[in-house]
């Protein structure tokens, strides 16, 4: 009889080291998710530019004749308040969308909803909020500008003078959704309750266990029982 080769001992327990098996979502979705994340989140940006020329102050500016309309102050706080409204409501404005995502979508986190979220925010404050607070209330500007005569004064719609207040809200965005993705436990980033290291998910799970894997050597006595009583040795023996 031939005698049997010796079992090679295997990793007992998952191998945090080992690359995991992800849920596979299909291209699809995955560009539907980004690029509807985006749509609607550059929709959004008509009610924060309303929201934007409503608590931003007006400028008073005067018409000086042959030096052309001048802002009617030395150092007007209002010229610059408009940007920083614009900051302010901005960051709120890439909180809430970047929350709101996270929470409604969550069967579609990961990069394409991060890149969605981020280009939306940036759309919707550049593209969408800035012309329609700027636009309000431009048409009596204009008006007035061409039938002022010299000495008058009014009060000019807020204007933004600066590029920075329209790259926060995506900056916020992207940092908002890459945190919570750190601080989220789940590999798939798509079902909350996951254990690191357990693998993807692939359904509804009230429970995670870890998988068993048999190392091909004879299993060993639990640890927890107890133990044997010893073998009667010779002195134990009954004499005839």
């Amino acid at each position: 009889m031939q005698p049997e080769e010796p079992l090679t001992p295997q990793p007992v327990g998952p191998s945090w080291w080992r690359p995991q098996q992800t849920s596979r979502r299909p291209w699809r979705r995955t560009l539907a998710v980004a690029f509807g994340s985006a749509a609607v989140v550059t929709v959004l940006g008509a009610p924060l530019g309303l929201l934007w020329h409503q608590v931003s102050p007006s400028v008073p500016v005067i018409d000086a004749g042959a030096n052309g309309i001048v802002v009617n102050d030395p150092s007007p706080e209002q010229y610059i308040a408009a940007d920083g409204w614009l900051t302010l409501l901005g960051i709120g404005f890439a909180l809430i969308v970047a929350m709101a995502a996270w929470i409604l979508l969550r069967r579609d986190r990961g990069p394409a909803l991060l890149l969605g979220v981020v280009a939306g925010a940036a759309a919707a404050v550049r593209w969408i909020a800035v012309p329609i607070g700027e636009l309000l209330g431009k048409d009596a500007y204009e008006h007035w500008r061409a039938t002022a005569t010299q000495g008058a004064t009014y009060l000019a719609p807020p204007a933004l003078h600066s590029v920075g207040p329209t790259l926060v809200p995506p900056f916020v965005a992207a940092i908002v959704l890459t945190l919570l993705a750190g601080w989220s436990n789940d590999p798939d980033l798509d079902q909350p309750g996951a254990q690191p290291g357990y693998g993807p998910n692939h359904g509804e799970y009230d429970s995670y266990e870890s998988p068993v894997v048999s190392s091909g050597w004879p299993a060993g006595p639990d640890p927890t029982a107890a133990p044997a009583p010893p073998a009667p040795g010779p002195a134990d023996q009954p004499h005839g």
